[in-house]
């Protein structure tokens, strides 16, 4: 009789971070104070910094992509689930930079003078 494996998928959000990678993570989590801190101080960066986050994601999901495809040409007999895990973490910093920038737009829209 065959037993099949259950997979755990409730993760919290540290889980999630360091699944992400913790180098990407972390210069995303100095963008988010970033933002936060010009927020306070210097308001006209709130937004180019939001962007600049989002645009570090966009680039380490490419290279992330560019690391797991290199892989697969060389061992392409990997099972569906390792692929799909790595895709899964290669995605997650989009993610972060995503919500970052959604933060700095929201910010930059609230601090704007009224009409």
């Amino acid at each position: 009789m065959e037993t099949t494996e259950i997979l755990d998928t409730n993760y919290n959000l540290v889980d999630y971070f360091f699944m992400g990678g913790s180098g990407p993570m972390t210069v995303l989590t100095i963008f988010l104070i970033g933002v936060l801190i010009a927020s306070w101080k210097a308001p006209n960066w709130v937004r180019g910094i939001g962007f600049s986050a989002l645009l570090a994601s966009i680039l380490w999901v490419m290279v992330t992509l560019v690391q797991m495809s290199s892989t697969l040409m060389v061992a392409p007999d990997l099972s569906a689930s390792i692929i799909w895990g790595g895709i899964l973490c290669s995605l997650l910093p989009i993610v972060y930079g995503l919500f970052i920038y959604l933060i700095s737009v929201l910010i930059s829209t609230f601090q704007k003078p009224r009409i």
